[in-house]
């Protein structure tokens, strides 16, 4: 166990899980900072709340599938709801879809490396439920025991759980500079304090290399742009309907608050600033892909819009552990679209990071940011060796 005094930038759920986490390991010095008056406003409350753990990347599965088992079934305490609603999840596609995806559709959902829990159905399964479909489907793998978290009980729990074993939550308190002497973390300046560490921690999503990179230390982080809509009421709509994603034309929708929420994944590269900036023609695009899958619905009006960030590294995996250029100092970024998803694994990873201790994850060093960088010395500030 490290006695080192840590202080974690981003309350969100990055650094929520973090915090949890490392209190779990006994760490009592933790300080987690957030410039906003309510812990995750950004990224992490504006997300379509869907738990999908079929990834086609095995890093990334691993933890989506390692998290949804704790959210099933969390400590003693940490909620008093259940924090996953399984309505179930259907992956489909169209035969000329189904092949040029992301590795191809079929083949990852049917690799058990990125996909575990799902099964092939007929397409009549779905337009069972869903009898507005446009009948082109032509593949489906269904998911029983996915669906929906409720995020807000999710972070909840993180945090107070961080807080009854010691973790000192400071709210509206921005992080403004890093502190640095001889090569190591020595503290955090904020518009309130000077806060010594021994090391600090980057969880601030789409803000996160920020600090680095004015402190010398940069890591290409590209914020990405993506909408969610929400129709008008539906009277005839199952609200315990399942999720739909259909592939290779990248649309979802499930129900919502009397509606259907719905995304066009658009993928709008952007600064952190204009993440959350909502454009109308976008919303549009939203509107075309409905046409063409939900012809029934197509003309419901839009009860609400808005627009969320997701936050990727230069490859498609998350960035997870200490930076081997300066001691003290760690990574929980570029979580992309599975912030939620891999949540509760991805803070327990970061705090065995943090506490210089081995991980049983079998996939953690290949989330270490030291993969960005041409480095003379592997070893990192753990002493653990990375980079082989």
């Amino acid at each position: 166990m490290s006695s080192d005094s840590v202080v974690i930038i981003g309350a969100g759920i990055a650094g929520a899980a973090t915090a949890y986490f490392l209190s779990r390991q006994g760490v009592k010095n933790v300080v987690l900072l957030d410039r906003e008056k309510q812990p995750g406003v950004h990224s992490t409350g504006r997300n379509a709340a869907i738990l999908r753990t079929a990834i086609p990347h095995p890093e990334l599965h691993h933890l989506g599938w390692k998290s949804k088992q704790f959210y099933e079934s969390p400590p003693p305490g940490f909620t008093e709801t259940p924090l996953v609603d399984p309505v179930g999840l259907f992956l489909a596609a169209t035969d000329d879809q189904i092949v040029g995806t992301s590795r191809d559709l079929q083949a990852w959902l049917e690799d058990p490396t990125c996909s575990k829990g799902g099964e092939n159905a007929d397409p009549s399964q779905l337009y069972d439920l869903y009898p507005e479909l446009a009948k082109r489907v032509d593949y489906v793998h269904h998911f029983a025991n996915e669906g929906v978290f409720d995020v807000d009980a999710i972070l909840s729990g993180f945090l107070r759980g961080a807080r009854q074993a010691g973790v000192e939550v400071r709210l509206c308190n921005e992080a403004r500079r890093l502190l640095v002497e001889n090569g190591k973390i020595v503290g955090v300046a904020t518009d309130e304090e000077v806060i010594p560490a021994q090391k600090a921690v980057l969880a601030g999503g789409g803000w996160a290399a920020d600090l680095a990179d004015a402190a010398g230390y940069p890591l290409p982080l590209q914020p990405i742009r993506r909408h969610i809509l929400v129709t008008a009421r539906i009277p005839e709509l199952d609200p315990k309907g399942p999720v739909v994603w259909l592939g290779g034309d990248e649309f979802y929708f499930r129900p919502e608050s009397g509606g259907l929420l719905m995304s066009a994944c658009d993928t709008q590269p952007v600064s952190a600033a204009e993440g959350e900036l909502a454009q109308h023609q976008t919303i549009e695009e939203i509107a075309i892909k409905a046409e063409r899958w939900l012809p029934g619905f197509d003309q419901l009006g839009a009860a609400h819009y808005w627009a969320g960030m997701r936050t990727f590294a230069p490859d498609p995996l998350f960035v997870v552990g200490p930076d081997p250029r300066l001691s003290g100092l760690h990574w929980v970024a570029g979580l992309g679209g599975h912030g939620i998803t891999c949540g509760a694994a991805v803070g327990s990873l970061a705090a065995d990071w943090i506490c210089g201790k081995k991980s049983s994850y079998p996939y953690a060093r290949d989330l270490l940011p030291g993969r960005f960088f041409d480095q003379s010395d592997n070893r990192s500030s753990t002493g653990i060796e990375i980079g082989k």
